[in-house]
């Protein structure tokens, strides 16, 4: 059974977010002391995040997309209201809130979400990915038959978020077993490629490893995500696999000195995108654990030289290197998805080696929000907490979906500020 929620945003976000809002700006009165508040403005996102009642159960999700000029939740035809892509993001941008900034307001939004995931995993580990407005899940779109790829490690991020949350405050322990559960039904999927490892494939750019998500370290960086931070959460038993998925990303960067694209991660096939590509972040994640001295030097040789070459090119989409080491790149859309991977790849190198000259780099990177782009416009409005869809070769897309918005604050909890 099947109830649509109609007042949830009317009646949640209005007491909700004016609770939300008052705590964090103190506007309670003077008398109250001041508590440090969080550097994100939530305002927009929130805006976007619904309900619905499947079974019971409240499933909470965040709209896919919201467009210029009244940003209100719009809905795509043939897709859905919400997906597993976003409302995984979106639980690490709650975590960061409950548990750095002590926004326990919304806990009831992560509890929420929680039980979207939960639900859009299959008992075999598989994982579908859109969801229509009345709670069901689209099993047909090319984007959400149940598989284990981009949806399923983008959930598993969200699951690991999740855990994070509410092993820290006092909830059900039920919630905390079918967490554990849908991460333990997904292992088996993860798994079924480690079977190769050792193993490699050949390809008109040379050999891969045979034991990457979908042929991909794109996907497998995403995986590594999830599973460094299960580790940090107490699945000790992920070790091994967070060492053999490493060394696989590590294989696929592309080295030549004398190469202007030297240092890159292949994404797939002779493909390196802006979006997905969190190859570096998931490396210097696998080092905090691992301790391997060829992750962080695989970084620094993408730091300091592909890095440097994305900048200069003002954050290409994509580049295609081809077998005779010439390559082509596609301009636009330059997107925050693209930015936040780079900006914590780097940022998380100068937390680990101290070197200032990556600080710096990380900061130029993240100057892309603040207007040092091809269009010199501030792609994040602090005042609203929209961060507009990207710049293309018309300008900027004024549009501000969930995607967007979550990248950009994933970038400002990691800095820290805006």
């Amino acid at each position: 059974m099947k109830k649509r929620i109609g007042l949830f945003r009317k009646v949640f976000y209005t007491f909700g977010l004016i609770f939300f809002v008052c705590c964090s700006s103190g506007c309670w009165g003077e008398d109250v002391k001041s508590e440090p508040t969080s550097p994100a403005n939530l305002s927009h996102v929130l805006s976007l995040v619904d309900s619905v009642k499947v079974d019971g159960k409240n499933i909470t999700f965040v709209y896919i997309y919201s467009n210029y000029p009244d940003y209100k939740p719009a809905i795509a035809s043939g897709e859905g209201v919400s997906c597993v892509d976003d409302v995984g993001r979106m639980l690490e941008v709650l975590e960061h809130e409950v548990l750095n900034w002590g926004n326990d307001s919304l806990k009831f939004v992560a509890k929420g979400m929680t039980e979207f995931l939960l639900r859009m995993c299959t008992e075999d580990g598989l994982w579908y990915n859109f969801i229509y407005k009345n709670g069901n899940i689209n099993k047909t779109h090319q984007n959400s038959i149940a598989s284990f790829g981009w949806w399923a490690v983008r959930g598993l991020r969200g699951l690991a978020s999740a855990y994070n949350i509410f092993s820290h405050v006092d909830e059900d322990d039920t919630l905390l077993e079918n967490i554990r559960a849908k991460i333990f039904v997904s292992q088996s999927q993860w798994r079924k490629r480690l079977v190769s490892y050792g193993k490699y494939k050949n390809t008109d750019i040379g050999r891969i490893p045979a034991w990457l998500i979908n042929d991909a370290s794109d996907v497998t960086s995403e995986l590594i995500l999830a599973l460094t931070k299960l580790y940090r959460a107490g699945f000790t038993e992920y070790y091994d696999d967070i060492r053999k998925f490493s060394e696989a990303i590590v294989l696929t960067q592309f080295r030549d000195d004398c190469h202007p694209l030297n240092g890159m991660y292949f994404c797939w096939k002779n493909l390196w995108h802006c979006w997905g590509n969190n190859q570096a972040y998931a490396l210097t994640e696998s080092f905090r654990i691992i301790g391997d001295a060829s992750y962080l030097s695989s970084v620094k040789v993408w730091a300091d030289n592909f890095v440097r070459f994305v900048v200069d090119e003002d954050y290409p989409n994509e580049i295609k290197l081809f077998s005779d080491s010439t390559y082509v790149i596609k301009d636009y859309p330059d997107i925050a998805y693209g930015i936040n991977s780079i900006y914590r790849g780097l940022k998380s190198l100068y937390e680990i080696s101290n070197n200032e000259e990556y600080q710096s780099l990380a900061e130029r990177v993240f100057g892309w929000y603040k207007g040092n782009n091809v269009v010199g416009v501030k792609m994040y409005d602090e005042e609203t907490g929209r961060c507009y869809d990207g710049i293309d070769e018309s300008g900027v897309n004024l549009n501000s979906g969930a995607e967007s918005t979550i990248e950009c604050l994933l970038s400002i909890y990691k800095r820290g500020y805006y």
